[in-house]
């Protein structure tokens, strides 16, 4: 079984000292940091989210997986080179009011940001008026807003209603994320992208600089 395996099974197992021996040793060996992540890090975090929606685990098991990828995370996460020019785009990316679950959203921003996006982080629990705020002062191209619970949603829309009040819907584009998210609330509240995962998001933002739909 390879580094980037154990290194997901870490995740999925809770061990934080396995998961911070296997990203160091990833380091180590030179390997490619983008694959660890997204088949390491996220791979394993999404079966944990599974398991937790069909009642294999609980929120201890959650937490303890939670601590392995954060721990391995932060191990390879100043490896990364973050560029402050030459970027695609600038993206604003928040976890929305109400929810304070970012590990998906950071390791989306990281990822954007190896992939060579510019990303303005504002945590967790946004207000909408932050939002709006931000693409304001930095001039963005997009804005990314997570969730991972489904009460939270709302702000979503609420979010996308102050972008068209402060006139900057036709501006931007714009991308949502996590679990309850999926195409047709997309469609419902008028957002542009759906995305599972980080790879993804990259995949997306990188098709919307190919048709030069920003900058």
């Amino acid at each position: 079984m390879g580094l980037i395996e154990n290194l997901k099974n870490a995740v999925i197992d809770g061990d934080v000292d396995s998961a911070a021996r296997i990203a160091n040793e990833i380091i180590d060996r030179k390997m490619d940091l983008k694959n660890a992540i997204l088949n390491g890090l996220s791979a394993g975090m999404r079966v944990v989210g599974k398991k937790y929606e069909e009642h294999e685990y609980f929120i201890p098991e959650v937490i303890v997986s939670a601590d392995a990828l954060n721990t391995a995370f932060n191990i390879i996460k100043p490896h990364f080179k973050d560029k402050d020019t030459d970027y695609k785009a600038k993206v604003i990316i928040g976890v929305v009011k109400g929810d304070i679950h970012e590990i998906g959203k950071n390791i989306v921003a990281q990822f954007l940001n190896a992939s060579g996006y510019k990303v303005i982080d504002l945590g967790r629990n946004v207000p909408p008026e932050k939002f709006v705020e931000a693409i304001e002062k930095y001039n963005a191209d997009i804005v990314a807003m997570s969730t991972l619970m489904t009460p939270t949603l709302e702000q979503m829309k609420i979010t996308i209603e102050h972008l068209k009040e402060n006139g900057l819907r036709n501006k931007i584009k714009v991308i949502i994320g996590g679990a309850p998210t999926d195409q047709e609330f997309m469609n419902e509240i008028g957002a542009d992208y759906c995305c599972k995962d980080a790879n993804e998001t990259v995949s997306t933002l990188d098709s919307i600089i190919i048709k030069n739909e920003v900058n």
